[in-house]
């Protein structure tokens, strides 16, 4: 059964590779591994195709314009989010906010959502095995707040210690918890 299992998962992990150009490439004699997604994150040719076709035949400000090549980059644009609502089951398709990567998304919850949501006396809790860009947006908010930033702690063999964060979870006035879901520092899938 587990080598079944192991079987399939490297035929789908083959198949989205196959969707990546650049993870052909080798280095060192070996396949690229790319983890560094809060950074930069690399593009399946289909994201790549569209990103050219947009730049050669509709390139404009999207909701900036009532020309022609703005109302068709406006339309391509809510085309996109309405496929991504749908994906992610949002209730609403503004609820999908475009941002460039994770860093400005973090930055963008912490200094909307946090501002209003977060005060003196409040829990922050990050993972110690959190990327920078999920550390000191946390750090300022909670620096100019007065609430307290926690940190969860790993295990010996680099997984999230789920006794501790359970501990922390309970001491009340935990108002978010950020936890990434790969880790880029230790290469840990949470």
């Amino acid at each position: 059964m587990s080598s079944f299992i192991d079987s399939d998962m490297e035929t789908f992990v083959e198949k989205i590779r196959e969707d990546f150009p650049i993870l052909k490439r080798k280095i060192n004699g070996k396949p690229l591994v790319y983890l560094d997604n809060a950074a930069t994150s690399q593009k399946p040719r289909q994201v790549i195709e569209m990103i050219t076709k947009v730049y050669e035949q509709h390139n404009a400000n999207v909701h900036r314009g009532v020309h022609t090549l703005s109302m068709e980059s406006t339309e391509l644009q809510e085309q996109a989010r309405e496929k991504i609502a749908k994906f992610f089951n949002a209730r609403y398709q503004e609820e999908i906010i475009f941002v460039r990567n994770a860093t400005e998304a973090l930055n963008l919850v912490a200094q909307s959502w946090g501002r209003n949501n977060i005060k003196k006396g409040d829990i922050i809790l990050i993972t110690l095995m959190e990327h920078h860009s999920n550390i000191v947006p946390w750090q300022l908010l909670a620096r100019e707040t007065g609430a307290t930033l926690k940190y969860v702690q790993i295990t010996e063999d680099g997984r999230l210690n789920l006794d501790h964060l359970k501990e922390l979870l309970s001491e009340g006035n935990v108002k978010i918890l950020n936890v990434t879901q790969m880790s880029n520092v230790l290469g840990t899938i949470n």
